[in-house]
């Protein structure tokens, strides 16, 4: 039967709205950032000082301030070191566990539903492209999404969208994005508050265990993502 243009799905009659609007915020926000970044408005202390004047707000404001942060692209280790500076390394790890995961979802309900039948249609033309959707979305979420917190192969925010668009499950993606940003909750706030002390031996090893961790990952993080093996699927 002949398909008519009543009955064509809107994922293959062009670029759904909703998705051009997520396309508008995204080229936005990270106009916004390069803006803010060039002309000096936004700093690494910038956190810091915002987080100082809240008084007895301070948790709050830097929860706050993270997730925004975070849509506007802006490195999420600012929010980590700032976290064990402003508030120790175990209080800030905490701190941060939750701004992350608060802004990591933003963006992936921002993306998730805005076209992505029309996305995984699009992509799903490309082999590549295609298995990086299927690892995302039906074989191995939660690992994937893990791995790709724990290694800074991707932007933080840009994973969350890709996640939303990609159609992978909230459940999954939750359970991903809080196992992915535990080890970098620990080891940046220390790094963060021993940055105070930048003389004493616990900077240095602090530093040194952070090098090794983020090596040890990009290694681990190379072989689970190549690995087609489906023993590590999230479901058949």
């Amino acid at each position: 039967m002949t398909m008519t243009a009543e009955s064509t799905p809107k994922a293959r009659r062009g670029v759904p709205g909703r998705l051009i609007a997520l396309g508008v915020l995204v080229i936005a926000s990270a106009t916004l950032c390069l803006v803010a970044l060039l002309q000096g408005w936004i700093r690494p202390q910038t956190l810091q000082e915002v987080v100082g004047r809240a008084g007895s707000w301070a948790m709050l404001a830097y929860i706050f301030a993270v997730i925004v942060m975070e849509i506007l692209w802006l490195p999420r280790m600012w929010g980590l070191f700032a976290g064990g500076a402003l508030f120790g390394p175990w209080l800030g790890g905490g701190l941060s566990l939750v701004a992350d995961l608060g802004g990591a979802l933003v963006c992936y309900l921002l993306a998730r539903g805005a076209g992505r039948q029309w996305v995984a249609q699009l992509l799903g033309r490309r082999p590549r492209a295609k298995r990086v959707i299927d690892l995302l979305a039906d074989r191995r979420g939660t690992l994937t999404i893990a791995v790709l917190r724990i290694c800074p192969v991707a932007h933080y925010t840009a994973v969350s969208y890709a996640a939303g668009l990609a159609g992978v499950r909230p459940a999954p993606f939750t359970l991903g994005t809080a196992l992915g940003i535990v080890p970098g909750a620990v080891l940046y706030p220390i790094v963060g508050d021993a940055m105070l002390r930048p003389t004493s031996p616990a900077f240095v090893v602090s530093v040194a265990v952070l090098v090794i961790a983020l090596a040890v990952t990009v290694v681990a993080a190379r072989r689970v993502l190549r690995d087609p093996s489906p023993s590590l699927s999230d479901g058949p």
